[in-house]
């Protein structure tokens, strides 16, 4: 008796172990099988973001067609240059309403550089409407700003700078500490109306919004691709926002 119950025992432990194995198995697969979206607006390094999205262990998919975006799993738009160049592009290629459409989806939507400054209301460069998809506004950086040594400042604001994390909590920041160093490239800065969805702030003679966040979307005005190790970190963090 107590041999066939040690024999039951053993098997109920085989069978759970299997079943573990192949839950793993499965996840593993599922994650290598995400469609992963980075929009060719023509106005933005993609080929960057692309190997940068692969180091995580994933192969997105180039593209500015319609129908790929709306099957996606996860979009990133990247931008470099002007808003207006980039809203022209999508303007041009037909996916301002299709990116509007996939906001609200609620499937995760990452937004880098001058892909951030378009979610916005509207931007001084150029004077251009953007996507209005977060209320706020993109203004350049005052002519006059000075350093704590009494220096004028650069415009662009070129080089690495920190974080300043205002919510640890969010995904897009797990494992990433405060005062982590990013890399920027910009002139121009973003305002949210609404501070609360101010993830990061980043100090360059006035403070800058670094990191904005409503709900599964999030914009960075640093480049992730070109932030090293910690810049890959935030692709992670964000392919993980769709497991």
């Amino acid at each position: 008796m107590i041999i066939l119950i040690r024999l039951y025992i053993n098997i109920y432990i085989y069978q759970l172990y299997i079943t573990i194995v192949i839950y793993k198995i499965e996840k593993t697969v599922d994650s290598k099988n995400l469609k992963i979206i980075i929009i060719d607006t023509g106005a933005a390094n993609v080929h960057s973001v692309h190997k940068a999205v692969i180091k995580v262990g994933i192969t997105p998919y180039i593209t500015k067609n319609k129908s790929d975006i709306r099957n996606s799993d996860a979009v990133i738009l990247p931008g470099v240059g002007s808003s207006n160049a980039v809203m022209k592009s999508l303007i041009n290629l037909d996916l301002k309403e299709e990116i509007k459409l996939y906001a609200n989806s609620r499937k995760p939507l990452l937004c880098i550089c001058v892909g951030m400054q378009v979610l916005f209301d509207k931007s001084d460069e150029g004077n251009t409407k953007c996507l209005g998809i977060i209320k706020g506004n993109v203004k350049k950086f005052p002519e006059n700003m000075i350093d704590k040594n009494n220096r004028k400042m650069k415009i662009p604001h070129m080089g690495w700078n920190k974080l300043n994390i205002i919510n640890q909590n969010h995904k897009i920041l797990d494992n990433i500490p405060n005062n982590s160093y990013f890399y920027f490239v910009h002139s121009f800065y973003c305002i949210p109306e609404e501070k609360n969805k101010i993830i990061a702030n980043t100090d360059y003679g006035i403070e800058v919004c670094s990191i904005v966040s409503d709900d599964n979307i999030i914009g960075t005005q640093f480049h992730p691709e070109k932030s090293g190790d910690i810049g890959i970190s935030i692709y992670k963090n964000f392919i993980d926002m769709v497991k």
